[in-house]
This record gives structure tokens, C-alpha cells and sequence, in this order.
């Protein structure tokens, strides 16, 4: 298993942001040097075999196309070749993968989408296709070879299978590549790929959401629909006739269109997308026994050998309105307690918990500090662990 704090990515990143960001597909050889596996690849068969895990196996014999989704028992009648496992969100419930995230962080936090990782046996791939999603995929055990083209608009696609969608035609690739360990390829939304296995292989998906107006939209709406906002509701402009019951005319769309153009100019659009944009992917969850704000200053005072744990999955968001997000909350932030906020909002790995107290600058003694820490405790954003008990990685304090 691989040394998360060696995790280095070999990449400038500034001549990757003006160059290949959101524009071209690329090919980095030794992007992690001297990498090795975050997770072997029975102990990912055995996380796609949960019941809460998102996952699927992808077959291909003979160009006959069958997609099985997870929960798993077994894997032996899938044979020894021409299948994939997908299994999503690893970096949840890992924690050595929640840190192949941290090298990215040169990109904004609330693009994340997740780590997904797949084993293929020799010969298996998902087919061509395209992605609506920026992806990093990092090659873990073994050889893949890979094709990616360009980005491409109104592709033709198909489904040889009702839950597989590919590309109905060939593409011209711009990388033709066997990816070995440490090797990464970035490819951005909408550029054609295809990865063939050419013997049993991991690899490392790093996936960057990449979501369209309506989808954006929708998610602020639902955002606004379950928040105590007063929204006005639709009323009929006042008319004496309003003519065939089973007739829409044009003004009345006109009118429609014009209620729901106008509302959404005057809604708190920045504090709805914070707070949608801080919101985890799925929910966290939720602390039995989480400890009070009174308990956390104890700790911290008595130099508790605790560590401070940041949730896999768990956004911390600072706006341009002098608030902190997360979990699509809203926590205020003030001069005493912002140093704080940014301090927590900038930890990925586990923390001693009395570098808190340590730390130039952190006024941890703070009530509005102290509340902060308590609030984001509370809502699951961070746990506590016993740094003293080897076992207890998991548990929660």
C-alpha cells in the first residue's frame, strides 16, 4: 500500500491551468513517481459487495455488452477476462484514497466530484464513450491502453446495453498510449476515450463535476424549496374572459415566463449557490454522540490526545459574503473566528487536535471560534478519533 504523504503530483500547475484545463486532453508519464496502490484490488471487490455502495461490472465477450450492478457475493462466474468493476466514491469510505484528492487542490473544492475506482481483467473497458465530467485517471497495478480524442459536439452515441451508453462512431485519437504506474491522463468533458485493459489493472479516477445551466439551476430551486425563503406564487393577470378552458393563449405565456423570469432575478442567487456548491455529494453522516461546544474547549484545554478528522466527501466553503458553507449551511464567520474557518477549510489530512491550540494566529479560546468547531462537529463535517488507541480509526468520538 502506498505512503498517502508521498502522494507528490508532478505537474506545473500553472502552465496545466493556462494550457490544458477545460481545453485539451493530455498525457503525463510519472505523474505520481514511484506510485503504489491506495487499496488492493480485493479489498475494492470487497467494498462493491456493501449494500450502500455504488457499483457495477461491465462485461464485454465478443462485443456481447452486459452491465451487472452491486451488491456482489461473487465474482467467479464473471470469468478471468473481458470484464470491469466500477466501484464510485471510494474515497469515502477509504481514507488512503480520500488523499489522491489532496494533489488536485490547486482546483477549486466544490468541483469535486469523487474518486472512483475500477479493476480490470485482461481486456476489459467500458467501451468508447464520452464524459460530462473532467477526469484525472491515474494508473494504479498493471497496463492499460488508452485512446482519447478531442472534444467533440453532437457525437452519435448508442446503448448496446440499456444502462451503457457509447459512442455510435470511431474517433480520431490525439493520445494513443500504454499508461504503467504513476502514468495520468487528463481528460475534459466531452473528449471521446476508450481504455482497454492488457492485463489485471487498477485505476484512479479523480472526477471534477461539471454541471449544465438546468442541472445548476435545479439544484438552487430545490435548494430554495426546502429553505424558509418566501417565494411569491403564481397569480392569473386580472381579466374578465379568459377564454376556451383547454386554450393557452401566447400572453398568458408571456405572463407565465415573466413570473418565473422576474422571481429568479430576485432571489439570493450567491447564498443559494454556496450553499449548493457546499453541499456533499451524499449525505454525511451523522455523529451519535458528537461533542458539545463545552466538551471540545475541555478537550482542547487538557491537550486531549484526539485527532481531528475531516469527513470524506465534506465541503468547507468560505463566500464572498463573509460567511463559511458547508453542508449547505450557512455559519457565520467574524473577525475573531475567520482565521480559524480558513485554517479548517484548508485541513485534508487528520490534525492533532491541539495544533489548534499551537497555532500562531488561531484564537481557538474564542467563543466564536469554539462555536464554529462545535457547529462543524455537530453536522458531521469533522469527527473526533482517539489518537491513542491504534483500533480506532473509524470511531468517532
Amino acid at each position: 500500500m502506498s505512503d498517502v504523504a508521498a502522494l507528490t503530483l508532478n505537474l506545473n500547475k500553472t502552465e496545466f491551468l493556462q494550457q490544458d484545463w477545460q481545453q485539451r486532453p493530455r498525457l503525463f508519464r510519472a505523474a505520481f513517481a514511484d506510485f503504489e496502490d491506495l487499496v488492493e484490488a480485493e479489498i475494492l471487490a470487497g467494498l462493491a459487495c456493501e449494500e450502500a455502495v455504488d457499483s457495477r461490472i461491465i462485461e464485454n465477450h465478443q462485443g456481447n455488452w452486459n452491465v451487472v450492478h452491486g451488491p456482489f457475493e461473487a465474482y467467479d462466474a464473471f470469468g478471468e477476462s473481458g470484464w470491469t468493476l466500477l466501484v464510485q466514491s471510494v474515497n469515502e469510505w477509504i481514507p488512503e484514497v480520500q488523499q489522491l484528492i489532496a494533489p488536485f487542490r490547486f482546483l477549486p473544492d466544490w468541483r469535486i466530484d469523487d474518486v472512483m475506482i475500477s479493476f480490470a481483467t485482461e481486456g476489459g473497458g467500458v467501451g468508447p464513450h464520452l464524459d460530462q465530467y473532467d477526469v484525472f485517471i491515474i494508473q494504479g497495478q498493471g497496463r492499460r491502453h488508452w485512446r482519447v480524442g478531442e472534444r467533440v459536439v453532437g457525437a452519435t452515441e448508442h446503448c448496446p446495453h440499456p444502462d451503457l451508453k457509447q459512442l455510435a462512431q470511431p474517433f480520431t485519437a490525439v493520445i494513443d498510449a500504454v499508461l504503467e504506474p504513476g502514468d495520468m491522463l487528463y481528460i475534459p468533458a466531452g473528449c471521446p476515450h476508450e481504455g482497454i485493459a492488457l492485463e489485471p489493472s487498477l485505476n484512479y479516477s479523480v472526477g471534477f463535476r461539471a454541471q449544465n445551466s438546468a442541472e445548476l439551476t435545479t439544484a438552487v430551486c430545490d435548494h430554495l424549496l426546502n429553505s424558509s425563503a418566501k417565494l411569491a406564487r403564481y397569480r392569473d393577470p386580472h381579466s374578465d374572459d379568459y377564454g376556451a378552458s383547454y386554450q393557452v393563449s401566447q400572453s398568458r405565456l408571456d405572463h407565465l415566463r415573466e413570473f418565473a423570469l422576474s422571481q429568479l432575478t430576485q432571489l439570493d442567487w450567491d447564498s443559494a449557490l454556496m450553499a449548493v456548491l457546499s453541499t456533499s455529494k451524499r449525505p454525511l453522516p451523522q455523529p451519535e454522540a458528537a461533542p458539545s461546544e463545552d466538551e471540545l474547549q475541555f478537550c482542547l484545554a487538557n491537550q486531549e490526545p484526539l485527532l481531528l478528522c475531516r469527513t470524506p466527501g465534506a465541503r468547507i466553503l468560505l463566500g464572498p459574503d463573509g460567511h463559511c458553507y458547508s453542508n449547505g449551511e450557512q455559519l457565520a464567520l467574524t473577525d475573531a473566528n475567520r482565521p480559524f474557518a480558513e485554517y479548517l477549510a484548508g485541513q485534508w489530512q487528520d490534525l492533532e487536535l491541539t495544533e489548534l491550540t499551537t497555532t500562531s494566529d488561531l484564537d481557538w479560546q474564542h467563543p466564536a471560534a469554539l462555536q464554529l468547531l462545535s457547529e462543524l462537529v455537530q453536522m458531521g463535517v469533522f469527527y473526533l478519533v482517539d489518537a491513542s488507541d491504534e483500533d480506532t480509526d473509524e470511531q468517532h468520538a
